[in-house]
C-alpha cells in the first residue's frame, strides 16, 4: 500500500485552553498533566507522577484526556526545543491537561497506530516545521495555525505503521535500559569514591577498623598512613594564559599534527580525558601561553563552572580561568583528579557565591585534600574507581550508538525512503485485524 501526505488539521481538532496549577475551595481534585510531563514522556500513562490540583466541572469536561489524544508543548526558551509531542496510551481517570499544553484529538483514532503517530509527529520534518514558525524573543511560541498546518507522511497500511513503531520502540527501550544502567553505575561510583577517598574502604575491599584512624581537626577521622596535603604538595601548579587573539598565526584554523588544544572551561566536564577542544593554537601560539604536558589535571578556578575538571591527553595550553596540576613523581595525577571530583561541592562552596566565583592560584595551591602518603596506594585506589569509569564510558558509547541508529531509522522509515520487508510487516497484519475487530464489536 502507498504512503500519503496529510495535514494535522485534516485529521482532528485542537484545543489549547487547559487547567491552571492552582487549588481552590469548592472545586474537585484532579490530576494535572504538565508541560514537563509531555516534554519528558513521549508516551503518556499512569506511570507519570501527576500534580494534584483542583478544577471546575466545566474545566474537567473540556480539558479531559482520552486514549489517542496528542499533547504538544507550544512554547520554549529556544525555537529548536519546541513542539514536543506525547500521546495518551491508556485510560487516565480524573486527569486533565495544563493550560501550558495544546491537545490534539483525532477524529478517527483507529486510523493510526498511536505509537507510529507520535513518532511521526516528533520526526525531523515536523521539528523543522515548528522551528521555522516559532516566534518570540525571550520565549518562543507556536500558534494553533502552526499546528494545523503541520504536514507529515504515513503508510496507509496500519500493519506497516505498527511494524515501524515496533522497531523504533525496541530502540527506545534499549536506550532507556542503558540509561538506567548508567544511573546504577553512577551510584556505584559515587559510593565507591565516598568510601575509598575517605579511607573507610581499602583498595583490597576490606573495611578499616576504628583503631586504624587518627583524628584531624579539619577532616575528622583520617586513616593512619594518610595525611592532609595542599594541592601544591601534589606537584607544580600552572595558571593558564590566553595568547593574543590579534596576533597572526596564533590560532590554528585547520586540522594538522602541529597544533595544540587551547583548553577553556567549555572543554571540561564532558569526560574524564580532554581529547578535543573548541579551539587550537599553533606552535607559535603556545609560545604565548604555557605548555602543559599530557596527563596534567586541569581545574576551572574562575566563573560559574568552577570545579570542572579534566585530564590532558596530549601537550596543551589553557586560558587564565584554569589552574593545572602537573603531578610530581611521588603522587598520582589521576588520584588527584578523583579527589578533586569528590571534593567539588566543597571547592565550589569556598569560592563563594559571587557574580564571578574565584579561587586564585595561591588559594588553589593551599587548598587541602587527603591522600595516602604512598603513591602505590593512591594508584590502587585509582584502579578501583577507574574500572567503574570504564563501564560508564562503555555504556555512554552504547547510548550514542543507539541514538544514531534511532536518528537514522526515523529519517528513513518515517519518510518512506526505506520500506520494511513485506514478510516483517505481515507479522503485524493479523494483530491489527484483531484490534479492528475488537473496536468494531465495541
Amino acid at each position: 500500500m502507498a504512503w500519503k501526505k496529510t495535514k494535522l488539521k485534516d485529521l482532528g481538532w485542537l484545543r489549547s485552553a487547559g487547567v491552571n496549577k492552582l487549588s481552590e475551595a469548592n472545586q474537585k481534585e484532579v490530576r494535572l498533566l504538565n508541560y514537563m510531563d509531555v516534554y519528558r514522556n513521549q508516551k503518556i500513562s499512569n506511570e507519570i507522577d501527576f500534580q494534584i490540583v483542583t478544577a471546575k466541572d466545566s474545566e474537567i469536561r473540556n480539558a479531559n484526556l482520552e486514549v489517542g489524544d496528542i499533547l504538544f508543548t507550544p512554547s520554549s526558551e529556544k525555537p529548536t526545543d519546541i513542539g514536543h509531542a506525547g500521546i495518551v496510551i491508556e485510560e487516565l481517570p480524573n486527569t486533565v491537561y495544563s493550560y501550558h499544553l495544546v491537545r490534539f484529538r483525532p477524529d478517527e483514532p483507529n486510523k493510526f497506530n498511536p505509537h507510529f503517530l507520535v513518532y511521526a509527529l516528533n520526526s525531523f520534518e515536523c521539528e523543522k516545521h515548528f522551528i521555522t514558525r516559532a516566534t518570540g524573543t525571550t520565549r518562543y511560541t507556536l500558534s494553533k495555525s502552526d499546528f494545523k498546518s503541520l504536514e507529515f507522511e504515513y503508510p496507509e497500511n496500519p500493519a506497516e505503521q505498527t511494524a515501524i513503531a515496533t522497531l523504533l520502540t525496541k530502540v527506545d527501550e534499549a536506550i532507556a535500559a542503558t540509561q538506567n544502567s548508567i544511573k546504577a553505575a553512577y551510584k556505584l561510583k559515587k559510593a565507591l569514591m565516598q568510601n575509598l577517598l575517605t579511607g573507610k574502604l581499602k583498595p583490597d575491599g576490606s573495611w578499616r577498623s576504628e583503631v586504624e584512624f587518627y583524628e584531624d581537626e579539619k577532616f575528622g577521622k583520617v586513616p593512619k598512613g594518610w595525611e592532609v596535603a595542599r594541592v601544591k604538595d601534589y606537584g607544580f601548579v600552572q595558571t593558564g594564559k590566553t595568547p593574543p587573539t590579534a596576533e597572526p598565526n596564533v590560532f590554528s584554523e585547520t586540522e594538522n599534527e602541529n597544533r595544540f588544544p587551547f583548553i577553556t572551561p567549555g572543554d571540561l566536564g564532558v569526560s574524564k580525558y580532554i581529547s578535543v577542544s573548541e579551539r587550537y593554537v599553533t606552535a607559535k601560539g603556545i609560545g604565548y601561553s604555557f605548555k602543559i604536558p599530557a596527563n596534567s589535571v586541569c581545574v576551572v578556578c574562575i566563573g560559574s563552572t568552577i570545579g570542572k575538571i579534566g585530564i590532558t591527553k596530549i601537550e596543551s595550553c589553557t586560558n587564565q580561568q584554569i589552574n593545572t596540576l602537573i603531578a610530581n613523581d611521588n603522587n598520582s595525577g589521576e588520584f588527584f583528579y578523583y579527589m578533586m571530583e569528590y571534593r567539588k561541592p566543597h571547592f565550589k562552596e569556598i569560592a563563594g557565591i559571587n557574580a564571578t566565583p574565584q579561587i586564585n592560584k595561591s588559594g588553589f595551591e593551599k587548598y587541602k585534600l587527603l591522600r595516602p602518603t604512598l603513591k602505590v596506594e593512591q594508584e590502587e585506589i585509582v584502579l578501583k574507581i577507574k574500572s567503574t569509569d570504564e563501564e560508564f564510558v562503555a555504556k555512554q558509547t552504547k547510548i550514542q550508538t543507539l541514538q544514531r541508529l534511532k536518528k537514522s531509522l526515523m529519517q528513513n522509515l518515517l519518510t518512506g525512503k526505506v520500506r520494511l520487508p513485506q514478510e516483517f510487516i505481515g507479522k503485524f497484519e493479523e494483530a491489527v485485524e484483531e484490534v479492528n475487530k475488537t473496536v468494531t464489536a465495541q
